[in-house]
């Protein structure tokens, strides 16, 4: 479990996520969303990073906009990105620890982000 230490935004792929997370953003960058992807296909440490980098930025996050963000990039990746990625997206420990704890009643979000996260539990 030791992987689960440190900050996830110091990996390749856990830097792009932060940038293309970024509430700054005007809207999604689809160049960084298809470099994640590639990243993810290309390295061995690459879905397990980025696994650790979405959660980061989706646990207890109010900024929904930066929620919309990385939902966007999770639903690139679920898209785009091989086996290995998909194994860990839809363990129980991500929907149930991660999706399903975004749209809990007592975080209250609104309608869109609730959206967006059910399509994206159908999918997997």
């Amino acid at each position: 479990m030791e992987f689960l230490l440190g900050n996830p935004y110091t990996t390749p792929v856990g830097h792009c996520i932060e940038r293309a997370t970024d509430g700054s953003l005007q809207s999604e960058d689809w160049t960084l969303n298809m470099e994640i992807c590639d990243i993810i296909n290309e390295t061995e440490d690459g879905p397990k990073d980025a696994i650790r980098a979405v959660k980061k930025r989706l646990n207890g996050n109010r900024n929904y906009r930066e929620v919309m963000f990385a939902l966007t990039v999770l639903e690139t990746c679920v898209k785009n990105c091989g086996h290995r990625f998909h194994a860990l997206v839809t363990s129980r420990d991500f929907v149930d620890g991660v999706l399903v704890k975004i749209i809990s009643p007592k975080n209250n979000p609104p309608t869109i982000v609730q959206d967006k996260v059910l399509a994206l539990i159908q999918v997997g």
